[in-house]
């Protein structure tokens, strides 16, 4: 047998789960063509793999991020992991649908990164990702929030069964171009003014064509338990109508936020397990890290960001509107620790660059102003841009999360470099370490995963959840999307401190059977491609 590129005398972790075996990989073009002792077999290129594990490329089933793949393309962070397809447009965000009101908030935001933003539709965007010449595969969901404000705008009201009709049209139009699902951010604007039906009505498309919901659900922290039963019940609701299809669920990023609720955290895998032996088909991700991040402007109360940016920017040059914000503000953040567990990631302005990194409670120390009032400066001084990260988790209930066989791992993250406008500020390291923290951390390092089933939760489990038939397995006819590591030293380096460091111990990556990493160095082959549902 010839082969393009051979993989020797390496370890295999197939994706499954299953015990480690020893076997060689033999690929041709962007396919593997035969796995087991093939000792005979010529290639143009040998990989020697011995000591180390071969793996199907590992795949982020939560990642964030339209621009991302254009301003980085070359995705570093994400191959230095090991990930080679990544699924954007979760919590509600994606690229498509952008109706002209949309593109015209994108303006300032483009000319800024210097990239024209004019894509409107799935294909739009799929062209623009490919002509990028991309390092890695991507999928997308198609996401609530776009559909909701192209549609609505951001009014807090009910849709009328015309605009639900208009919904459900851009539904099913991004399911047909090959989204992979439905997301919805119902913590966020406008998503979290949808009334109780208006997800109902949009996941039947998506329950008829077998495809996902996934969802961030409304409340994370106090009201979790409720959050879960209203996400549940849309599978319900859904699964009434299509009798032949049920919905298939997502909990997006499992967790208990705020000390006060850690303790829910056994009531809610209860209620998982439970909501599965009902015969509901619910899944869940979760990356390796106790704090979160996401958008200053979501700690303002969501009347405040009713009507988008420019509204909510008025709200906090008006002094009524802004002691209203205040009053919001110390409710939900009654302590100094509150405050200390909120650092900014990325001030998004100049003039607050200094507080890349730093406490909400220490900045307004060295300012001698409460830290809402801060806040607020600091929302408006960004236009509201500025991102958080979010120490609101414990690592008890993390490890609670990892053990549960029906959780994926995804970094809710973008895809980012060390150098260049990636690398602003000081952002979540999970956008550099994700995977790798979990194989270095939480396997040889504390043991809460084996190394099969944590390669599993990256791969062949992510892969049944989005229903992509050639990854997330290795075996002969699959995709030749490869990740090769040393179990004994891949780790993650980025820090909160000092984010922009790639990870360690990704020894080969293979994209479509282009080799990306040799060596544990950047090849310069972008191999990557937007991927379709039913189309890989």
């Amino acid at each position: 047998m010839v082969f393009d590129t051979l993989v020797r005398g390496g370890i295999l972790l197939d994706g499954t789960g299953g015990e480690p075996l020893g076997a060689d990989v033999g690929i041709r073009g962007d396919t593997i063509q035969a796995i087991g002792a093939l000792d005979g077999a010529e290639a143009a290129r040998v990989l020697d793999a011995a000591g180390l594990a071969v793996a199907p490329g590992f795949i982020d089933i939560h990642a964030h991020g339209d621009l991302f793949p254009l301003l980085a393309p070359g995705a570093p962070a994400r191959l230095h992991d090991g990930v080679t397809t990544e699924v954007l447009g979760n919590c509600g965000e994606s690229p498509f649908p952008q109706s002209p009101a949309m593109l015209a908030e994108r303006a300032e935001s483009s000319e800024r990164h210097g990239i024209t933003v004019d894509w409107t539709t799935l294909d739009d965007y799929a062209r623009r990702h490919d002509a990028a010449r991309p390092g890695i595969n991507r999928a997308c969901l198609v996401g609530h929030g776009n559909i909701r404000q192209a549609v609505l705008g951001e009014a807090d009201r009910a849709a009328t069964e015309a605009e639900l009709a208009a919904m459900r049209r851009e539904v099913e139009a991004a399911l047909d171009a090959g989204a992979f699902g439905l997301s919805s951010g119902l913590y966020y604007t406008p998503g979290m003014f949808a009334r109780p039906g208006e997800l109902d009505a949009l996941c039947e498309p998506v329950a008829r064509r077998g495809a996902l919901y996934a969802s961030h659900i409304r409340n994370e922290g106090d009201a979790i338990e409720e959050a879960i039963e209203e996400f549940v019940a849309v599978a319900r609701h859904t699964g009434a109508r299509c009798r032949q299809r049920a919905l298939r669920l997502q909990l997006s990023h499992v967790k208990v936020s705020g000390r006060a609720n850690w303790v829910k955290a056994d009531r809610v895998i209860e209620r998982l397990h439970a909501v599965r032996a009902e015969g509901i088909d619910i899944a869940c991700d979760r990356y390796p890290y106790i704090a979160s991040s996401t958008s200053l402007s979501s700690q303002v109360p969501g009347w405040a960001r009713e009507g988008g940016r420019p509204r909510m920017l008025e709200r906090l040059a008006n002094p009524a509107d802004r002691a209203r914000m205040l009053e919001a503000l110390a409710a939900d953040f009654p302590t100094d620790d509150d405050w200390q567990a909120l650092r900014i990631a990325d001030p998004a302005c100049d003039e607050w660059r200094r507080a890349e990194g730093c406490s909400l409670h220490d900045l307004a120390a060295q300012a001698g102003k409460p830290p809402a009032e801060l806040l607020l400066d600091l929302l408006l001084a960004s236009k509201g841009r500025a991102s958080i990260v979010h120490f609101t988790m414990c690592e008890d209930n993390l490890a609670k999360w990892l053990r549960l066989p029906l959780v994926a791992i995804g970094s809710d993250s973008s895809s980012r470099s060390i150098v260049g406008p990636t690398a602003v500020g000081k952002p979540h390291p999970r956008s550099y370490g994700t995977c790798a923290r979990v194989l270095g951390r939480y396997v040889r390092g504390l043991g809460i995963l084996s190394l099969p089933e944590a390669v599993r939760r990256m791969t062949g489990l992510p892969a049944s959840r989005l229903g992509l038939k050639r990854r997330g397995i290795l075996r002969a006819g699959a995709a030749a999307d490869i990740t090769v590591f040393d179990p004994a030293t891949i780790a993650d380096r980025a820090t909160y401190e000092v984010p922009q460091q790639y990870s360690v111990g990704v020894r080969f990556v293979l994209v479509n059977g282009t080799l990306a990493i040799e060596d544990g160095e950047l090849t310069g082959n972008r191999a990557g491609r937007f991927l379709r549902r039913g189309i890989e």
